[in-house]
């Protein structure tokens, strides 16, 4: 397994404390826990799932208790969208992100069938995104992401 950047472990955290902040109680965030998808258990970066917490206690969640999955990516963003985006699109995951860590921009997919992801935009960190179940909650990509450093 490859070790983690800094990069990567921040963008974790941001998204995280990001998403309970907006979302608080209508929401879990795992991450880097394992999700059930037929006999695929994966595990993506961040999933956000049903509330409560212990709802998943004899089990992890199932496509219909998910929200979004978010896969956080540096030099695997080919695999992440096309491999793990079948994946998903096939278990009818409505939401699907990649975050490029490297090229500092969102990949989200939407509209999910057997052949993959209807729907794809590449969007800069100076767009703004929602997800599909909470349209109303809105941010931008940047906030995602570890700040640039100034010289």
């Amino acid at each position: 397994m490859k070790t983690q950047g800094t990069d990567y472990a921040i963008s974790i955290v941001l998204i995280q404390q990001l998403l309970e902040k907006l979302l608080g109680d209508e929401i879990v965030v795992r991450t880097q826990l394992p999700i059930q998808l037929g006999d695929a258990e994966p595990k993506p970066s961040i999933a956000v799932v049903m509330p409560d917490v212990l709802r998943y206690a004899d089990r992890h969640p199932i496509a219909s208790e998910i929200y979004l999955l978010i896969q956080i990516a540096d030099n695997t963003v080919k695999n992440d969208c096309e491999i793990q985006g079948k994946i998903y699109a096939r278990s009818q995951i409505d939401d699907f992100w990649v975050l490029d860590i490297s090229e500092r921009q969102l990949h989200v997919f939407r509209e999910p069938s057997d052949d993959g992801y209807d729907s794809q935009m590449i969007l800069s960190e100076d767009a703004t995104v929602a997800l599909s179940a909470f349209s109303t909650c809105t941010f931008c990509v940047r906030e995602m992401l570890q700040p640039v450093a100034t010289q």
